[in-house]
């Protein structure tokens, strides 16, 4: 009786400091698969990623919050982001040198794939391999050399409201080409059974790495990350994890 009620203390102890553990908020302004596949349920990688923090973290509970980018981007200016923002890269936030921010290092890497039909190929070589075509493109996005291109009118470009509506133009015949995230390409084609359908470039838009941005007030935050973040690619747990929306 003594050892169950030892056991119970013991339970009861660990919860409290649970709760007690500082909340990070993990920001996000993505809403696209396998980034995030449903909301309602937790499911999709950033949300497997924030479970991994929690579960490598005694010193910090992780909750992950959807923010549109515009907003984000008000926070930061102002100076008032109390947290850190998933899934981005320097060169998108004017940090090439990285002196504005705290960067992480990669969480993974990621490519913007030009991606047309099976059918119909397209190899982009560079942004005068889409002339005279149709470009299906995100409402907002902007695609270097592809947005010249289409102000010059060279091209006629088609917007939608997210990169998966993209893969339906495709399929359609509405657009020629569109640049779409390769990790969302693996993850539509695997479970809509698409094998085949679609064709690739060789030659991809960019490839980039999804890092952590850290704002200069977080720099607690930030070396305790640091570890975390840095054996990420040799942990095979995260590896797997990344390998089943593949």
């Amino acid at each position: 009786m003594t050892k169950i009620f030892g056991i119970i203390v013991l339970l009861l102890a660990s919860s409290v400091f649970a709760e007690d553990k500082p909340v990070i908020s993990v920001y996000s302004y993505h809403l696209k698969p396998p980034l995030i596949v449903n909301s309602a349920i937790n499911s999709g990688l950033y949300f497997d990623f924030v479970d991994y923090l929690n579960r490598h973290s005694n010193q910090y509970q992780f909750q992950l919050i959807h923010v549109p980018r515009k907003r984000l981007e008000r926070m930061l200016e102002e100076n008032i982001l109390d947290g850190i923002l998933l899934g981005v890269n320097p060169v998108w936030f004017k940090d090439k040198k990285e002196t504005k921010y705290y960067w992480t290092s990669r969480v993974f890497t990621d490519r913007d794939e030009v991606i047309s039909l099976n059918t119909k190929p397209l190899e982009y070589n560079d942004s005068q391999s889409l002339t005279n075509k149709v470009f299906g493109g995100v409402r907002g996005f902007y695609y270097f050399g592809i947005n010249e291109l289409i102000q010059e009118k060279k091209a006629l470009r088609v917007d939608t409201v997210n990169e998966v509506d993209l893969f339906s133009m495709l399929l359609a015949e509405r657009i020629d080409a569109a640049v779409v995230s390769r990790s969302t390409i693996d993850y539509m084609i695997k479970v809509n059974h698409w094998q085949g359908k679609f064709h690739l470039s060789r030659k991809p838009h960019d490839i980039y790495d999804r890092r952590i941005l850290i704002p200069k007030s977080q720099r607690t935050i930030y070396q305790y990350l640091t570890p975390i973040i840095d054996q990420l690619q040799f942990d095979p747990d995260w590896q797997a994890t990344l390998e089943q929306y593949r």
